[in-house]
């Protein structure tokens, strides 16, 4: 096992495109712990829900509710997806915060994580990744195999648009990506990325 050059290793992307699988990977290769960011975010948006505490400064987290989704179009939910990032950046940054002050070593990783906020939380302890998977037969192919059901197909075209805006601005911001597949060398490509950076 190699050193570790950081203490907070935040992973973003889109759903379906396999991050967890990259987090859980790199978690166990350290022997640490892996934050499901997007757990956190169901949590706020429960108790928003609940006591309508601050619900006009969360609108976007408030906003989503039974199946309209699905009408509302890609582009729709992926400025949905970038919106509820937002309004979760600062949970994400007293979360980092507090594992760098306290010096312990976690993975963060979800969907409402997005490049351009991420960015400004990088640092000497702090290093991110953005995990990519652009072909939408295999992000449909990855919802099956994980949730089982019927072929998402409409979730993987979000994913497919969410997927390209992410791997467009980390590059514009040249910021971290890795390419999902192939998986049985991931794990290396990440350690490979990290250590360069």
């Amino acid at each position: 096992m190699e050193n570790r050059n950081w203490t907070v290793l935040i992973i973003g992307g889109a759903s379906g495109t396999g991050k967890s699988t990259v987090a859980y990977e790199i978690a166990k290769y350290y022997g640490i712990s892996v934050l499901e960011f997007d757990d956190i975010q169901r949590t706020v948006k429960t108790v928003i829900k609940k006591t309508n505490l601050a619900k006009d400064m969360y609108i976007a987290i408030h906003d989503l509710e039974g199946d309209n989704w699905i009408d509302l179009g890609v582009d729709w939910n992926v400025n949905w997806l970038k919106s509820v990032s937002k309004e979760m950046f600062e949970f994400l940054k007293e979360i980092v915060e507090r594992h760098v002050d306290e010096n312990v070593p976690v993975i963060i990783e979800g969907d409402f994580i997005i490049p351009e906020l991420v960015k400004t939380l990088l640092n000497s302890k702090v290093k991110s990744l953005f995990v990519l998977e652009g072909d939408k037969e295999q992000i449909i192919n990855n919802y099956m195999s994980r949730e089982g059901g019927d072929r998402q197909t409409f979730r993987a075209d979000i994913s497919v648009s969410y997927n390209n805006w992410i791997q467009k601005t980390c590059e514009e911001l040249m910021m971290d990506s890795l390419e999902s597949r192939p998986w049985n060398n991931a794990l290396d490509r990440a350690n490979k990325i990290l250590k360069e950076i």
